[in-house]
């Protein structure tokens, strides 16, 4: 490119402080370089005026022939070259930037130059951005310094012309896991299997992260047996199957775990028959009868007037005789009445534990 073509709409008759002039690199040094700027004397940039990263390298950064917008800082210094500034010719040149990508919610990136009280400095678009240690990431942050030199994808939250400049990188991220979580809900259909991550454990149940976004087991869904607290089963961070029982209008997710677990009901007929005595432990006492587990996920109800005691002589966790009037596999219904426990040791039914299940199922496929 000749010099009348670099010239060609940039013709100044006068040069004056605060004017932004283009210029074209004629020489790099480490200690800034110097331009044409179509004015009697070339201009000078002194390398911190270059970036604002004190850390950069100037020749690895600018070569000759390279064109800069230039911020005329004096007309003329003490060797006679005109000062002049690419960060702040940036600056003022960037603000139109930065308002339109404030204003369009706009995706931009930033170089972390600098970690300062609360957060880091990052700079975008020729102008120094504010990032709070809480706009960061999705998690906390305390180690600041790690930052330094990584180029983020930004967001400008907040916009004071000539005072503020906010930046959150929270923001870019809560989006991606946002369509993350609409391209998986679009895919999640009731009677999927998938795997998670127990988050949290409240007493009504488990909350479980399939992948970036959390589905809730409630109490009854947890286990076949019947328990009262989900922590008798299930510990933060398990890694577990879960059954999707349903997607609600609002994205809310239903889950099982008992649904992957062999269900005890399915052969419960083979194993259990009308006239069977044997053992079972009480789990639940009502007005009208007294429910006996005979295997975890496996309950049968006494009527009071089965039993061979008053109701009220009764206490969770006893171990009493029963035997089987009926059993209904369909409707899951065993009907039992109590026989008088004898010294003589009564064979239980056997069955496989729920925990040994629960942890075979946690560390499948993990």
């Amino acid at each position: 490119m000749g010099m009348s073509d670099f010239l060609e709409g940039y013709t100044f008759k006068t040069l004056r402080p605060g004017d932004i002039v283009k210029g074209e690199v004629i020489k790099v040094s480490d200690e800034g370089i110097i331009a044409n700027i179509g004015y009697k004397s070339d201009a000078f940039v002194p390398k911190n005026e270059l970036s604002l990263n004190p850390n950069f390298d100037v020749k690895k950064t600018f070569n000759v022939e390279d064109e800069l917008d230039l911020y005329i800082i004096s007309v003329e210094n003490d060797e006679g070259n005109v000062l002049a500034s690419k960060v702040m010719a940036d600056d003022k040149l960037s603000r139109e930037k930065i308002e339109k990508a404030y204003k369009n919610k706009e995706i931009i990136e930033g170089e972390i130059i600098e970690v300062v009280k609360g957060g880091v400095i990052a700079y975008s678009l020729g102008a120094k951005v504010f990032i709070p240690a809480s706009q960061l990431e999705l998690h906390y942050v305390d180690k600041l310094n790690e930052y330094l030199g990584k180029t983020l994808r930004l967001r400008i939250i907040e916009y004071i012309p000539g005072k503020k400049i906010v930046g959150s990188q929270k923001e870019v991220l809560k989006l991606e896991r946002e369509k993350v979580k609409k391209a998986l809900l679009s895919n999640l259909k009731e009677g999927d299997i998938v795997e998670g991550k127990v988050k949290n454990i409240i007493d009504k149940g488990a909350f479980v992260d399939i992948g970036g976004f959390d589905g809730f087991i409630p109490l009854s869904e947890i286990s076949w047996e019947r328990i009262k607290n989900p922590r008798e089963v299930l510990g933060i961070g398990d890694k577990v199957s879960v059954y999707i029982l349903n997607v609600d209008e609002k994205k809310k997710i239903t889950l099982s775990l008992r649904k992957v677990l062999p269900d005890p009901w399915e052969n419960a007929e083979t194993k259990y028959h009308e006239g069977d005595v044997l053992k079972g432990t009480v789990t639940n006492i009502t007005p009208f009868g007294v429910f006996v587990q005979l295997e975890p996920g496996i309950e049968g109800l006494i009527h009071k007037n089965d039993l061979e005691n008053s109701i009220k002589t009764y206490k969770i966790n006893d171990t009493i005789k029963v035997e089987i009037l009926n059993i209904n596999q369909q409707d899951k219904k065993i009907n039992l009445k109590e026989v008088p426990l004898e010294e003589e040791d009564i064979p239980e039914i056997e069955h496989q534990e729920l925990r040994i299940t629960l942890g075979e199922i946690f560390n499948k496929n993990f």
